[in-house]
């Protein structure tokens, strides 16, 4: 229970920080950056496997080797990690000025 408290307060305390960030207008634009992210890296899981699969299924289909099928399958899997780990460092740098906003210094 008393975890629960201290998260909901920790949630109340990043949201006020946020609110007090420059270049957002009264708090209201705090999900904009954030949505982008998601989309983003959302993107980079869909769309790479989603590659993988059909490029393999006829790359597989016309030489007939299921080898084949696999191995676009886990290329696509590993361009979706490279992908997310490239924006989730990214994202990274982009909030590292914000924390000297945040922190008053």
């Amino acid at each position: 229970m008393r975890l629960l408290f201290l998260l909901i307060k920790m949630e109340e305390n990043n949201n006020s920080n946020i609110a007090n960030i420059e270049g957002y207008k009264d708090g209201k634009d705090w999900w904009k950056p954030v949505m982008f992210f998601y989309v983003k890296t959302t993107s980079w899981i869909i769309i790479p496997l989603v590659v993988g699969y059909f490029g393999g299924k006829y790359v597989g289909k016309t030489i007939g080797s299921q080898v084949l099928f696999f191995v676009f399958v886990m290329l696509g899997f590993l361009v979706t990690c490279l992908g997310i780990y490239r924006e989730i460092k990214q994202y990274k740098k982009s909030l590292e000025p914000n924390k000297n906003l945040t922190n008053g210094k």
